[in-house]
C-alpha cells in the first residue's frame, strides 16, 4: 500500500483492522512510526497470518508507555524511535500481545509489572544494599 497525504499509520491499522503493533512488525524498515512520507510503500499484514493482527483496536497490545512515547504530541523523537524499534522486537519475537493487567486487591486500580520495573526495583535495592551495606 502507498502513502497518501494524511495518512497514519494508526489510521491505516484502524481501516484495515489490525493493531499498529501487527503493521510495524510488518514494516521493520520504518524507524519511527510518526514520521512516514507520501508514496512511502507499507506492508499490510494479513490478520488471518500473524498472531494478534486482528483488532478493532489499533492500539490493541501497546503499553501506555509506548502508547505516550508515540503520541505526537511527543516531540522527542528518540522516544518515538524507541517505541517504534520495541513494537517491532516484540512482534518478531512472537510476543504482539501485552501481559494482562492484574487489578489491584486493595485499590482495584490496574497494576502492570513490567520486566524494566522489575528490573529497576532489583537496580534501586542493590544500590540501597551498596549504600546503606548489607544487615545481616
Amino acid at each position: 500500500m502507498k502513502i497518501k497525504s494524511g495518512d497514519t499509520l494508526s489510521q491505516i491499522a484502524k481501516d484495515k483492522g489490525i493493531s499498529l503493533k501487527a503493521l510495524l512488525g510488518a514494516n521493520p524498515k520504518i524507524k519511527n512510526a510518526n514520521s512516514i512520507r507520501v508514496g512511502q510503500t507499507i506492508n499490510i499484514p494479513s490478520a488471518k497470518k500473524m498472531a494478534g493482527a486482528a483488532s478493532d483496536n489499533p492500539y490493541k497490545g501497546m503499553t501506555r508507555t509506548q502508547m505516550n512515547m508515540m503520541d505526537h504530541t511527543n516531540k522527542n523523537e528518540k522516544a518515538q524511535q524507541s517505541a517504534t524499534r520495541g513494537m517491532q522486537t516484540q512482534v518478531k519475537q512472537g510476543g504482539s500481545q501485552t501481559t494482562p493487567t492484574k487489578k489491584n486487591k486493595n485499590t482495584g486500580s490496574s497494576m502492570n509489572m513490567s520486566k524494566f520495573e522489575e528490573e529497576k526495583k532489583k537496580m534501586l535495592a542493590a544500590k540501597n544494599k551498596k549504600k546503606y551495606g548489607s544487615k545481616g
